[in-house]
Order: C-alpha cells, then sequence, then structure tokens
C-alpha cells in the first residue's frame, strides 16, 4: 500500500534549511563580499489548506466510524494538513479535512491563497473542487503525491503547481507571495528534504476529537525497488530521518492533543535500522514515564522478522500493529516485481510467525493481477491468508501508477488501459474481467465473517502471543476498569441495532455470537478480551458491508494498494 504523502500531504512536513556556502577561509579574510539589507517582513497570509474528501473503501471504515462512541468521522487525521501548517510560519492558516467537516464555499474567497492535495483515490474529488474554486476566480495552489506523478491531470486547473518535496519551494513561494513578487507557476525541490530540520506539525489546527487516530511521520525513503511503488520515484531509496528528539516531541504533541493511538505512515519504518533502534530506545523510556498513552502502530518491511532486537523493541515502545507489504506467496510474482527481500531466508510463514510471536498483530498488503498470475492465484491468496491469521489483510488488484517501473514497462508493451481505474492495465494470463472477477470473489470469501472470525483466533493460538500481549495492556493499565467494560458494551449495543437494522442480525449476528461462546470465552482474557473481541466484529461489519455493496454497484469501490 503507498501512504505516499508530499506537499500538503503527509510526507510534507517543514522548511529544509536552503545551504549557502562559506567561502570566507584563512587565506580570504581580508575579503569582504557585499550584503544585501535584510528584506522587510511581508504582509501576513490568510492560507486555507484542504484534504478532499476519500471516496468509500476498505480502509476509511465508513460502515464502522458511526459505531464509535464520540463524534468519531475519520479513522485518521490528515498528517499533510498538520504538517504543512508547521510550515507556514506565521501566516494565518485555516485547516480543512472535508473528511470530518463541509467545506465552507463562500469563506474561501477571503483567503489569499487556497490550497489542495490529493493522492490517486481522491482524484476525482479534486478535479471537483479545482473547477469550483477555479470558477469563484480564486487563487489555488496544488500538491501532493498526485501532482508528482500526474502533472498533466491539473493543467488549468490551478495558478501554482508543487511537485515532490516542499519543504524549500513552498515557504520561498510564501515569501514571494507576502512581498507581491512574482512568482512562479510550477515548483519543484531538486534536493532531497533534510527531516532533521522539519519543524513540529500544527495538531492543534485540526479538528481531533472528529479523528479516531493520530499521524505523524519520522522518515522518507525506501531501500528496497518494487517495480510498483511510487515511494522511490518521489522520496528516493535513502531512508531519511527525523532525530528521535523530533519525534519524541510529536508524540508528547499527540498526548497533550488527547489521542490514544497513533500511525507512523512511513512506507518502511526500519528502512534504516539503526536509526530506527535508536528512536525506539528513546520512545520506550518516554511510553514508560507516562504509562503507555499512545497505541502505536507502522509499516515495515518483512525483513523485521529477522531481527529479534528490533521486534523487541517495538514491542516495548508499545507497538500493537505493524503492516507488512506481502503481496504474493509466490516466488515468482515477487521476484517479478522486484520485490527480493520477501523472497531471503526462510519461508514468509516463519518471519510471520516470529513477528506475532513478538507481540505484534500483523495487517498486511496482497496484490492479484502480477505477470506470473494465473487465475489459481485467489485460492493461494485465501489460503496464505487464513493460514497466517492475517485479521486485516489489504488486498487489491495491480494498478500501474504513472512514472513507476511497472507503469513504463506496461506502456512500452502497450498493454495500459489508462481509461478504466479500476483495473488499467491487460493482465498477461488472464483477462481483465477475469481478475476483476477473480479479486472480487476473493475480498467477498476473505471478509465473510467465519473466514474473518477464525483468523483473529488464529493467532491466539501463541501461547507466546497471548502472554505478551496481556503484559503490555497490564503495563497501559488497560482492562482493569470500567470504562474498557462501558466501551465493550457500547460496541455491542451499537452493533447489534446496525444489524438490526440491515436485516443481517441472524446471518452475521448469529456468527459474531457463536465465536464469542466457542472460542472467545474459551480465551478467559476478561475485560479487555471482550472489548478487542467487540472491536473486531465492529472492524469486520465495515469490511463485510463495504465488500457486499461494492459488488451489488451501489457504491463506488476504489482499489489501494
Amino acid at each position: 500500500m503507498s501512504a505516499t504523502l508530499s506537499i500538503i500531504d503527509d510526507a510534507c512536513s517543514s522548511e529544509g534549511a536552503v545551504g549557502v556556502l562559506d567561502l570566507a577561509s584563512p587565506a580570504t579574510a581580508t575579503l569582504v563580499q557585499p550584503t544585501l539589507p535584510p528584506r522587510r517582513p511581508g504582509r501576513k497570509l490568510s492560507i486555507c489548506l484542504i484534504n478532499p474528501r476519500f471516496e468509500p473503501s476498505y480502509w476509511g471504515f465508513d460502515f464502522a466510524l458511526p459505531l464509535y462512541p464520540g463524534d468519531k468521522r475519520s479513522t485518521m487525521i490528515s498528517g499533510s494538513l498538520s504538517a504543512l501548517a508547521g510550515l507556514c510560519g506565521e501566516h494565518d492558516v485555516t485547516l480543512v479535512d472535508e473528511n470530518v467537516e463541509e467545506i465552507d464555499w463562500p469563506s474561501l474567497s477571503g483567503y489569499d491563497i487556497v490550497g489542495v492535495t490529493g493522492m490517486i483515490v481522491q482524484k476525482e474529488r479534486m478535479r471537483q473542487i479545482l473547477v469550483r474554486l477555479r470558477e469563484a476566480k480564486i487563487f489555488t495552489v496544488v500538491g501532493g503525491p498526485l501532482m508528482s506523478v500526474q502533472e498533466e491531470f491539473f493543467e488549468g486547473l490551478c495558478d501554482v503547481s508543487f511537485v515532490g518535496e516542499a519543504e524549500t519551494t513552498w515557504p520561498r513561494f510564501l515569501d514571494e507571495f507576502s512581498h507581491d513578487l512574482k512568482t512562479d507557476t510550477r515548483y519543484e525541490q531538486t534536493t532531497p528534504t533534510d527531516m532533521t530540520q522539519v519543524p513540529r506539525p500544527r495538531f492543534d489546527k485540526l479538528k481531533v476529537s472528529r479523528y479516531a487516530s493520530a499521524a505523524l511521520q519520522y522518515s522518507r525513503g525506501c531501500p528496497f525497488q518494487c517495480e510498483f511503488c511510487d515511494i522511490i520515484v518521489i522520496y528516493g531509496r535513502k531512508p531519511r530521518v527525523k532525530e528521535p528528539e523530533q519525534l519524541i516531541g510529536e508524540l508528547e504533541d499527540l498526548r497533550q492533543a488527547g489521542f490514544h493511538s497513533a500511525f507512523i505512515v512511513d512506507d518502511n519504518f526500519i528502512g534504516n535500522k539503526k536509526k530506527a533502534k535508536a528512536l525506539l530506545e528513546q520512545i520506550v523510556p518516554w511510553m514508560e514515564e507516562h504509562k503507555y498513552p499512545l497505541r502505536l502502530t507502522t509499516e515495515a518491511s518483512i525483513d523485521l522478522a529477522d531481527d529479534p532486537e528490533l521486534l523487541d523493541l517495538m514491542y516495548r515502545a508499545n507497538f500493537r500493529s505493524v503492516f507488512i507489504g506481502i503481496e504474493t506467496p509466490r516466488m515468482d510474482s515477487l521476484k517479478e516485481t522486484k520485490k527480493f527481500q520477501n523472497v531471503r531466508g526462510d519461508s514468509l510463514d516463519a518471519k510471520l510467525s516470529r513477528i506475532q510471536a513478538a507481540g505484534l498483530d500483523i495487517n498486511a498488503g496482497f496484490i492479484v493481477g502480477f505477470d506470473s498470475d494465473d487465475k489459481a492465484i485467489f485460492e493461494d491468496q485465501y489460503r496464505f491468508i487464513q493460514d497466517n491469521g492475517i485479521t486485516l489483510a489489504m488486498v487489491g488488484m495491480l494498478q500501474a501508477i504513472p512514472r513507476t517501473p511497472l507503469y513504463a514497462r506496461l506502456e512500452a508493451e502497450g498493454r495500459l488501459v489508462e481509461e478504466d481505474p479500476s483495473c488499467n492495465f491487460v493482465p498477461k494470463q488472464m483477462t481483465r474481467e477475469e481478475l476483476r472477477t477473480g479479486y472480487w470473489d476473493l475480498v467477498t470469501r476473505l471478509y465473510s465473517p467465519e473466514a474473518y472470525l477464525e483468523r483473529y483466533f488464529k493467532v491466539c493460538e501463541s501461547k507466546e502471543y497471548l502472554d505478551r500481549r496481556a503484559a503490555i495492556c497490564r503495563k497501559a493499565g488497560e482492562g482493569k476498569s470500567l470504562p474498557t467494560l462501558g466501551y465493550g458494551l457500547t460496541l455491542l449495543w451499537t452493533l447489534f441495532w446496525a444489524l438490526f437494522r440491515d436485516g443481517s442480525l441472524r446471518k452475521v449476528g448469529s456468527v459474531y455470537a457463536r465465536f464469542f461462546f466457542t472460542q472467545q470465552v474459551v480465551s478467559q482474557r476478561g475485560i479487555i478480551g471482550f472489548a478487542q473481541f467487540m472491536n473486531r466484529c465492529v472492524t469486520h461489519w465495515h469490511f463485510y458491508k463495504f465488500t457486499r455493496e461494492a459488488t451489488a454497484g451501489r457504491l463506488r469501490a476504489y482499489n489501494t494498494v
């Protein structure tokens, strides 16, 4: 899965220092370079930054959010907006995340600048917003991962575009604009951002109470070379990281804001293992001092399983889960897409087992449609996911993202079908319709209530996993108080009525009840086990209902790998 974000996006964080060569030396100390007087401060700008609404998707949890306590409208904050706000200096900034609030269109004409971001899955909504802004003659800037890989899409839709990282270009643009100087119409940063120089994100600018989780970024770049991935295209293959003190400060800001969970959105948190360990060694005492206030999760490559020290540090730093790009159990497909890190060493099954034994839940990404995939791949994927207890399996059809090596190869082979965003290429060993049908059959099977709960309890067969999870929960003070019981009962009540209104109480609710009495009660995990089980059932309800609605054609389904 790609969580790649640049200006006005998760990867965009701050202003990198612009280096100036110091030509002074003992031999030239008598030479004095002429200096310009400091520029007067520019006018204070009013800026509105917009994150467009996402279409319903598996990972938006659209059908689950209404069942949780409080007014939760989005699973995770827009790290892009808070990061860019930290980059705006003393200017007045308003952040609008359309996933938790409506756009106040009349107010937009009062801003000096309106900025819009977006990823590929936000493409159509971005266009709608930009067309309306153009009609209103509002000065508009655009950045983000879609702009960085598909500039031509925005032709005529904005006044200024930002490509790639923007820690130097965005401040330069604001400085020019605030001094009423002529600005460029296109900015592209030519050097990678120094992550040690980025300022703190402005979480205080977001409507924090409407999000289920926070998001923050530690690194950019990935050392691997997966053919389908745009991370290395935008951010390169050399991981760049923040200093531990920077991330600790951001975690403290999230704690103060009232968050209880956070996703470190790096596409590979362990791209630089030495630096990751140094960070974790500082997170552990911070967690201990504050009684484990934030449950953490992140993304990492599967070679995490080969480093026991790293696994233990993540566990002690209160990481509860990790997302891993497995993609496929077929070695030929992994080699084809140059995901060589997944074919080294012992089996994928053995690696996943070690990660789970360390006390971490595994969420994982899978792809169907590689050239080595025939129609038997759908059964292979199903069996691998079930056998390894991967409860949350993000399965998608292969997508050719512009500027990636995969896109270039398929374009050269004449296999692109760009007019179809759901399946934009011609597979090699099946038709496009067979790929679509096989994909939807696979996710329908995976998110039947029986299959889903079988995977959930599969992990619980490991005593080592259960013991380590129980230990970290005790340290965090979870499961000992009435609020935990109240949380579980609230989910039971809201889920019951959701199933009842949908007419699914007998078909789905009876399966939840059967697994609770035959599996959950037997595991004897007390109040916290009950609350966790109810949370998993609410999550499943979203996957089940989304799959049903998508296959029935009642909503536009997005494939987000």
